[in-house]
């Protein structure tokens, strides 16, 4: 008789083949029958009949194949999906305008992007479209403005001493040591969005952290990257039947990565559904907090959310479901995202001593300005904005290297989307259903943009109110890193703030140089560092990848 799971398995199997044959009837028709609306627009030749360029696209070792699409065709490239599906990848300042923009509402996420969003995390931010994603928003952008980012200077300021108490213990008498700052930048991130987001602590520092959630969260990207081309069929497995159905299949799905992923959303949902109710219980104890909050009082960001939410109309509230799934969301997007960027910004440093004594010298300067007490020398929001040097560190590396590189977008409907051909301006249409990927690096590698050194890392391109020559549709200082438009990041504010005074405190208690490692840079939709080893061994030549940064520390 046969096993239940094992037919399960084959029910499964049974669905990924009809879906397949589906698209490989769509590829054939489209073989025979040819009625390109993009043959105009230049690009590689797909990889493979079945894949397309998505093996490329979506390949750890990617990095290199997207900037060549934008410096080998320009800013409207077509690419393949799978069975030759047509699709774009789409860096034209002109171009994200349209779709980031001014024809937004024809430019959604992908359902591949919002039905695995909302298995994993919710219906949170990331998840949800139309009403429901504005009404979403407008909450949620309420929560982080400069009033709200001012009360919690004083936990993030707590985090970053504390992390330097933890380096300098490292050191065990002696003055310096290699240490993997990748591994503490992630803590230390996760700390600062745990504590000051949901009021929660999962990684104190000091100790070893072997909290469930803290793993999810870390692991989250790579895994979900690893099944890159499976989630490509979400959108067809989410109408098959009630959600019951839909989690036996995933339940049933053979395969290990997968189930790893549901294990990871069940432990997020449950940790945010248990500290959901533990602020619901503190504002009960409290009523009177629901009405007001004084200066100085706001304990986290996620209580802040459900004191505004129980004042806003029905209409407007969010309900349990959409709470948790924000809390989620928050604490994923800015854990990864700014460990991701601290990483990089050290890396560049370790390079450029001239530039850490610079901005050294700009904090002392500061410090000294305010004869500020140099046991007590935190600097306010104000005077951490003032730092022209660090600014300029930050955006430069954002720019260059934005964590996230690209993100999807279909259109919804036809259209028509303009961008640069040589020196003029070209139309090309675009048919509903169309897959764009939105190339967040090639925009803020554009030369047309940034000028003729838009490839080198030049933070003194930013002092002198200096910016981009050309308008792009970035909500944060012209560039595309925290994207632009109705699905901006609502946090950009945050991970700015929390960044430097991270750099800011570590910076002033240390100095960093680059080991002679090899780091390599490693695409898992957030770019990531491991060190490079090539060894020689009785079968050949072994290559050996470890994630990590490691850079030499030294105390000042």
């Amino acid at each position: 008789m046969c096993h239940p799971l094992s037919l399960a398995g084959n029910v499964f199997s049974a669905f990924v083949l009809l879906y397949a044959l589906a698209w490989s009837s769509k590829w054939i028709w489209r073989s025979l029958f040819p009625s390109s609306r993009l043959r105009d627009i230049p690009g590689p030749p797909p990889e493979s009949w079945v894949k397309g360029n998505l093996g490329q696209l979506f390949n750890a070792k990617g990095l290199e194949f997207h900037q060549n699409l934008v410096e080998r065709y320009g800013g409207m490239v077509k690419v393949y999906g799978f069975f030759g599906d047509e699709q774009l990848y789409v860096s034209d300042s002109r171009a994200l305008q349209s779709i980031l923009v001014k024809e937004h509402d024809a430019f959604e996420e992908t359902s591949v992007f919002l039905e695995t969003n909302k298995v994993i995390f919710g219906p949170g931010l990331v998840a949800t479209k139309g009403d429901q994603h504005r009404r979403q928003r407008k909450a949620t952008l309420s929560i982080f403005g400069v009033p709200q980012l001012r009360q919690i200077l004083p936990t993030l300021y707590d985090i970053s001493e504390k992390l330097c108490d933890v380096l300098s213990v490292e050191f065990a008498g002696t003055q310096m040591k290699t240490i993997d700052m990748s591994n503490w930048m992630s803590r230390v991130a996760l700390e600062s969005v745990g504590r000051t987001v949901l009021g929660y602590s999962f990684d104190p520092l000091d100790s070893p952290h072997n909290n469930p959630y803290t793993s999810a969260i870390k692991e989250l990207i790579p895994t979900i990257f690893k099944i890159s081309l499976i989630r490509q069929f979400a959108p067809f497995l989410v109408r098959l039947g009630p959600p019951w159905l839909r989690r036996k299949l995933v339940e049933w799905t053979p395969n290990n990565i997968v189930q790893k992923l549901k294990d990871m959303s069940d432990i997020m949902h449950a940790q945010a559904k248990e500290i959901l109710e533990l602020k619901k219980q503190e504002l009960r104890q409290n009523p009177h907090s629901v009405n007001e909050i004084q200066e100085g009082q706001l304990k986290d960001i996620i209580s802040e959310l459900i004191r505004m939410n129980e004042l806003a109309p029905a209409s407007e509230r969010l309900d349990e479901n959409e709470l948790t799934g924000q809390m989620t969301v928050l604490v994923f997007g800015a854990q990864d995202t700014t460990s991701a960027s601290l990483s990089r910004i050290l890396w560049q440093l370790s390079h450029r001593p001239d530039i850490q004594e610079k901005i050294r010298g700009e904090i002392q300067a500061l410090r000294n300005q305010k004869a500020m007490d140099p046991h007590n020398a935190r600097l306010s929001y104000e005077d951490l904005i003032r730092l022209s040097w660090l600014d300029a560190v930050i955006k430069e590396t954002l720019r260059l290297y934005p964590p996230v590189p690209f993100v999807r977008r279909v259109a919804t409907r036809d259209c028509t989307l303009p961008y640069m051909r040589g020196d003029e301006v070209a139309y090309t249409s675009i048919p509903s259903g169309t897959i764009l990927f939105v190339g967040i690096a090639g925009s803020n590698r554009s030369q047309a943009v940034w000028g003729d050194d838009a490839q080198e890392w030049k933070p003194e391109r930013w002092l002198g109110n200096k910016g981009p020559k050309e308008k792009v549709p970035g909500i944060y200082s012209g560039m595309m890193s925290f994207l632009g438009g109705q699905r901006s990041c609502v946090g950009y504010r945050f991970a700015d703030i929390e960044m430097k005074i991270i750099l800011s405190t570590l910076l002033t208690k240390f100095r960093l140089s680059a080991t002679d490692d090899e780091i390599v840079w490693n695409l898992s939709q957030i770019i990531s560092p491991s060190v490079r080893n090539v060894n020689n061994s009785v079968e050949g030549i072994v290559i050996e990848e470890k994630k990590g940064l490691p850079l030499i520390v030294e105390e000042l």
